[in-house]
């Protein structure tokens, strides 16, 4: 399921989604529209889970056991589908990009984060076959830029942030998305080069004149 796809269901819109997903805390939120058409959708598909389950479970055995190679022929099934997403996704080329394969980031690093989760989450292509759409990245740096702490540049010299910006960028362009409104004011608060790809840690050098 694509991100559109889900705030479709869940009838939220973009702005209201991205907004709810820069909260923090137990209540924050609990006035957004995503709080509830998420919670509705999560409970709504709970519950066909575990009617999934319970009907499965009713099964003669060799029911049961067809019903477990069809859905295993549709989850090979997926997995073909989203190799094949990948690959077109590769073949996009973005305009905006130098021949070093550089290319300015305008979305910080808690965003790709989120973008890396839904994507993930979504289960059509595995956690490896992604690493590999990143240029072979391994899953150390992965898991490290995954959990470093929550801020804008937290990770921002991990290999994934700039990759997986390409990566995500070119999966918009592919899809014909629009740039979101947070996307929109990035571009026009950061300069060309973008977010820095490095970790500002707030510590500076000051150097005091000596009076002696």
């Amino acid at each position: 399921m694509t991100q559109t796809a889900f705030l479709k269901l869940c009838n939220i819109n973009s702005n209201s989604y991205y907004r709810f997903m820069n909260l923090k805390g137990p209540y924050g939120g609990c006035d957004n529209q995503t709080y509830e058409g998420a919670a509705i959708f999560f409970y709504r598909r709970e519950k066909k889970e575990k009617a999934d389950k319970a009907k499965l479970k009713a099964l003669k055995p060799q029911a049961r056991k067809r019903k477990a190679t069809e859905e295993k022929e549709q989850k090979t099934k997926k997995l073909k589908t989203g190799d094949e997403l990948l690959k077109k996704i590769q073949d996009v080329e973005l305009p905006d990009m130098d021949e070093d394969g550089s290319v300015a980031v305008f979305d910080d690093c808690d965003e790709i984060r989120k973008k890396i989760n839904f994507f993930l989450g979504e289960k059509i292509v595995t956690k490896a076959a992604f690493l590999r759409a990143l240029g072979d990245i391994n899953s150390n740096s992965l898991r490290s830029f995954m959990n470093s702490k929550r801020g804008a540049g937290s990770g921002a010299a991990n290999v994934v942030y700039r990759t997986a910006y390409i990566f995500f960028e070119k999966k918009r362009i592919l899809e014909g998305g629009k740039k979101t409104k947070k996307r929109l004011d990035s571009e026009k608060t950061q300069d060309r080069h973008g977010f820095p790809l490095r970790h500002d840690n707030g510590m500076r050098w000051v150097i005091v004149p000596n009076r002696m």
